[in-house]
């Protein structure tokens, strides 16, 4: 196998599963995110001499499918119902969950509200737990500029809760690690 051959095959290996979690929880079928994930290394093998180093590749991944998602999605309306569906059911798992049903649709609702950038960057934050350097990465911009996007996308999704569901939502907008 030539030398290229066997990085891709590292490549595919390492990050398969963390590109089809991705994809997974951003479409409403598997199928569609095996598409996503096919896709976007497609791409990565066109554009494999832009490789950025072992530390830097899923962020680099991220930016990549998320620019494929955009392209799946354009032209269709999605519905964010599946969504609270399966973060409500993630949340019943627990013993005591911390969120009833009515605060993740009012959390998803007012994430439905926001733009698909601002939607971006509050999953790369929570579902893909990124930091702001990994999100800059991911978004091709600085860990700065990536920090005050996703406090600007905070802020707007506070302002689109309602009072009463917002000490029962926003609490995990303060998560830390990301506030850096």
């Amino acid at each position: 196998m030539a030398k290229k051959d066997e990085e891709f095959a590292r490549v595919v290996a390492t990050h398969r599963n963390a590109l089809l979690r991705y994809g997974l929880r951003r479409l409403d079928d598997h199928s569609t995110a095996e598409d996503l994930v096919a896709e976007t290394f497609v791409i990565v093998w066109r554009r494999f001499e832009e490789l950025p180093p072992r530390d830097e590749e899923l962020f680099w991944f991220y930016g990549i499918a998320g620019r494929v998602l955009a392209n799946l999605l354009r032209g269709r309306q999605r519905s964010m119902r599946l969504e609270a569906r399966l973060a409500f059911e993630r949340e019943s798992d627990l013993e005591t969950p911390r969120y009833t049903e009515y605060d993740v649709e009012a959390l998803l609702t007012g994430l439905s509200e926001l733009s698909p950038e601002e939607r971006e960057l509050i999953q790369f934050a929570y579902w893909e737990k990124l930091s702001y350097r990994e999100m800059g990465i991911a978004l091709g911009c600085s860990e700065k500029a990536a920090g005050i996007r996703l406090s600007r996308a905070r802020q707007h999704l506070r302002e689109r809760l309602n009072p009463s569901s917002v000490e029962a939502t926003v609490s995990p907008l303060r998560r830390e690690g990301t506030d850096s």
